[in-house]
């Protein structure tokens, strides 16, 4: 029962994940068509990702009282109505209002589906669960990736955000039919966030999240100008290296899942991390060469989707009964962190190139690990004093 209930939540996942990066792999066309230089259409991915974690927990708190099927149902249908918008936008302006519809309604979704699936289910078996709803986001970088770019440069930007509005369409209505009616999680209120922001474990823990989405997002965002300028990569080419990263996500998720049974969660979130760190740091010496970074496409996004899960994992350990509010505040500094990144990715582009930008997304990393550990270090001072 549980996994058919499951199902239509993984394939919310994959919508969502679909239209947060449909811009980043259509940046060139976009930029194209609305005139717009390459760092001016990079604010559509940083202000999708500000408006999402801003607006995560303001409606996350909002919303804990709301039936979970009503809920989520509602958001992934006005992020699919919010593509449409996008489609017929004439203007910038129109675009990134239409983006950022789309990025409030996709940060209550991916949170509260987290939230939702970890207070059904006991302790020992949350980490496989979470795990499993985040093949989602990686399966849409298998798919839903490639596919809009495909569309994109065939066919145009405008005809692949149709197609993300018709496919989330389809979700919302499986969503509402299988997921069951009066499930809800514990209210937040002032309270509940006070009790999370007073935990050095749970502040220290989100911030290596954002930390890390800020280095990734940096290099990330601009994948596809990167090999414009280096391979000269459009159209197919590209909806490959992106095939590519939702392989590697996908191998990332599911070896998380399997390890996140036999180690620690956080053993398998330091590992994601610190893999992570040593693609970017030999992206460099390999950039010149498509057959490298294929490769390195591959295990870079291996690593980054090993992470969401494991990290999940560790923050309901520390409080199960702050889940509602801790993963939506791990989304939203996710989405804030990519926000940084694309902000100052844009910044770092004419200085580094795109050879160099790894380098200065690693140093985000660096710093992400070296906060995860002194986090898991309060964890367990705070499990300590709580026996």
């Amino acid at each position: 029962m549980l996994t058919r209930r499951l199902a239509p939540l993984i394939a919310g996942n994959f919508f969502v994940a679909t239209s947060f990066m449909i811009v980043a792999g259509l940046l060139n066309e976009i930029s194209n068509s609305l005139q717009l230089s390459i760092s001016q259409a990079g604010w559509l991915i940083a202000g999708f990702a500000l408006m999402a974690g801003v607006c995560g927990p303001v409606l996350a708190t909002f919303g804990s009282r709301i039936d979970r099927r009503k809920l989520l149902s509602v958001t992934l249908g006005i992020c699919a109505l919010s593509s449409v918008a996008a489609a017929l936008s004439d203007t910038y302006s129109q675009l990134m209002a239409a983006r950022m519809i789309a990025a409030a309604s996709a940060a209550v979704y991916s949170s509260q589906a987290a939230a939702t699936v970890s207070m059904l289910l006991k302790p020992e078996e949350r980490g496989p669960a979470l795990g499993r709803l985040m093949t989602g986001w990686a399966v849409g970088s298998v798919v839903g990736g490639p596919l809009t770019v495909l569309i994109g440069t065939h066919f145009g930007w405008r005809a692949a955000m149709v197609s993300v509005a018709v496919g989330g369409g389809i979700v919302a209505l499986m969503v509402w039919r299988t997921v069951p009616p009066n499930v809800h999680v514990p209210p937040l209120n002032l309270q509940r966030w006070i009790d999370v922001v007073r935990s050095p474990a749970l502040r220290l823990l989100t911030l290596t999240s954002a930390l890390s989405s800020v280095g990734n997002s940096l290099v990330f965002s601009y994948l596809a100008p990167m090999m414009q300028d280096l391979h000269s990569a459009s159209g197919g080419v590209l909806a490959s290296l992106y095939f590519i990263n939702g392989l590697g996500g996908v191998a990332g998720s599911l070896l998380a899942i399997a390890l996140i049974s036999r180690m620690s969660a956080t053993r398998v979130a330091n590992t994601s991390i610190l893999f992570v760190i040593c693609v970017l740091a030999i992206w460099p010496f390999g950039g010149a060469m498509l057959t490298a970074v294929f490769l390195m496409q591959f295990f870079w996004s291996a690593g980054t989707s090993g992470f969401p899960a494991s990290q999940q994992t560790r923050l309901v350990a520390v409080a199960p009964t702050l889940a509602a509010g801790t993963i939506s505040m791990n989304s939203s500094v996710s989405y804030l962190g990519t926000t940084v990144g694309a902000t100052l990715g844009a910044y770092a582009w004419p200085f580094t190139g795109a050879l160099y930008l790894p380098w200065v997304g690693a140093f985000f990393v660096c710093l992400a690990l070296a906060v995860s550990l002194i986090g898991e270090r309060a964890a367990r001072r705070e499990e300590a004093s709580a026996i």
